[in-house]
């Protein structure tokens, strides 16, 4: 059976089920299906790249505030 048809197949099954607890377990499937996501080796590196700067005190932070007034101040900039 390919892909296909199977979606179609449990989306028949589902439409028709009524047993709750089944319904909860699926729903908590979608949910961690979700949130569940790969990183590329790519992405990985550069997260250790990111970690081992931040541990070493390299790198530079700014406060929420600073962060609006800077991206307002190129906004404006800008235009």
């Amino acid at each position: 059976m390919d892909v296909q048809s199977v979606k179609i197949d449990l989306i028949h099954w589902l439409t028709e089920l009524q047993d709750k607890s089944v319904l909860k377990k699926l729903q908590g499937l979608k949910e961690q299906q979700e949130s569940s996501f790969e990183l590329s080796a790519e992405q990985k590196k550069e997260l250790d790249s990111r970690l081992e700067k931040y541990e070493n005190g390299e790198m530079r932070f700014s406060s929420w505030e600073t962060v609006k007034d800077r991206v307002r101040k190129r906004a404006k900039d800008a235009l």
